[in-house]
């Protein structure tokens, strides 16, 4: 209101300026300068108030993001950080592991390799015994010494598998003395290379055929006598292996004695560490496994002044029966051979001869098929791997043309799903490589008599 006067006054004294009018106007800025000094002081008041209020939202957004930073340095940044640690700290293990595991590798190779030369070395020693004295005595120790290479193979094998869930044993028909000759003949050479007196007594209660898992309980026993020749320098190796019955259950028990430094597990469990490369190093452990699921026991004592016994004791299953009604002189079949290798089919022939009539020889599945068309034939014998068409596939489109002739499954694949894979298209059976002449002509006498009367008689 006093502003509006003021401001109609000053414009009356512009148009028609009066001595009334100034002191008029002069009173009216006295009155209008304090409600001016007031209202500006107001305005200054409340500018400093907004003002305060940026300063306190500009402060609470400061800290609002302080806070922000905060949860995510402790909830997503630490955590990724801790994540990224874990992340190396991992990949440094796996590549600590994968060292570890080239470098064992690399050792278990180094050992196999060598503890492959003791049977080799003995078939070569007896071979040339023999071609020197024609002693055919020789040619039974290089037949054993064949035999524990494989037993070696095998356990070479058997152990990338081997755990407490998953030891199988099998069951088959052995000669329980060759089992034992076998795992033993071979480091006889080892013991007199070393000057050791190697002495082998087996009992005449051991001439008998029983069931067990013969190749794993050839390589305990040839694993105890070869740890026997390593830790003795000098003195003797004596062994011993006898058939006893405890509580009506016959048990083959076998027995080192060494003159070697007395047993010490912790200088066994040092030399399944150490660099020099006896032993395939499957050791102690994989022997109590094994000896525990066969149902058996193993024990160690210290001899007096010096030395170590060994004792292993294995339940056995004596074979009683009477031999079947169809003998094996008596079989005289059609077989179909399927093998892609002429050198082992050649062998097996030879094997053949006593059971065979005829054998009929094709290199892959689909020759297989194009014989068994035009003739006929009582048994099988069927390789897996093979060109052309494997045995898989010729084993099912057989078993489609001839429902009930047996499929002998002959292979070196040990593998469990291959051989169910097998099975369940149309094998009958299987044996594996290396053959051995009696076991096959068991197995083809078994299934002819199986399997219904020969077509060829």
């Amino acid at each position: 209101m006093q502003s509006n006067t003021f401001v109609t006054l000053s414009r009356s004294q512009f148009q028609q300026p009066t001595p009334q009018l100034e002191e008029q106007i002069f009173t009216a800025s006295q009155h209008i300068l304090p409600n001016l000094n007031e209202a500006v002081s107001l305005f200054e008041q409340h500018a400093r108030s907004k003002t305060e209020m940026v300063r306190k939202i500009e402060l609470l957004i400061w800290l609002l993001g302080l806070l922000l930073l905060f949860i995510e340095a402790k909830f997503i940044f630490r955590p990724m950080a801790r994540e990224i640690a874990e992340a190396l700290d991992k990949l440094e293990a796996a590549r600590k592991l994968a060292d570890d595991a080239l470098h064992s590798k690399s050792r278990f190779l180094a050992r196999v390799s060598h503890e492959l030369r003791t049977p080799l070395q003995a078939i070569q020693g007896y071979l040339d015994e023999y071609l020197s004295n024609k002693d055919t005595q020789q040619l039974q120790h290089v037949k054993s010494a064949a035999n524990q290479l494989d037993v070696l193979l095998y356990s070479v094998q058997d152990f990338n598998h081997l755990s407490e869930q998953e030891v199988v044993i099998e069951r088959h028909q052995v000669a329980l003395r060759e089992v034992i000759k076998s795992a033993c003949i071979a480091f006889q050479l080892t013991a007199h290379k070393k000057s050791l007196a190697f002495n082998l007594a087996l009992s005449n209660e051991l001439d008998v055929t029983c069931y067990c898992d013969g190749k794993r309980v050839g390589w305990l026993i040839s694993e105890l006598v070869n740890n026997a020749i390593k830790f003795t320098e000098r003195g003797s190796i004596q062994v011993f292996a006898d058939l006893v019955v405890d509580e009506d259950t016959p048990y083959l028990e076998f027995v080192v004695e060494d003159t070697g430094p007395r047993f010490d597990y912790q200088q066994l469990r040092e030399a399944v560490h150490s660099e020099h490369f006896q032993g395939t190093q499957l050791g102690l452990k994989r022997c109590q496994l094994l000896t525990s699921a066969l149902g058996g026991r193993l024990g160690f004592i210290a001899r007096e002044p010096t030395g170590t016994r060994a004792t292993l004791r294995i339940p056995i299953e004596i074979d009683n029966q009477q031999v079947p009604a169809r003998k094996v002189e008596q079989v005289s079949a059609r077989i179909l051979l399927v093998e892609d290798n002429l050198l082992n089919a050649r062998v097996i022939e030879k094997m053949l001869q006593p059971v065979a009539k005829l054998v009929t020889h094709v290199e892959h599945g689909e020759g297989a098929l194009e014989v068994y068309e035009v003739g006929k034939f009582d048994i099988v014998l069927m390789d897996l791997n093979m060109p052309v068409m494997d045995g898989f596939e010729a084993t099912e489109r057989l078993r489609a043309l001839d429902p009930a002739v047996p499929i002998l499954v002959v292979t070196a694949n040990t593998n469990a799903e291959d051989l169910d894979k097998v099975y369940a298209l149309g094998a009958t059976a299987h044996l594996y490589k290396p053959l051995q002449p009696d076991v096959l002509h068991s197995k083809v006498a078994l299934l002819l008599n199986e399997c219904g009367d020969l077509v060829s008689s």
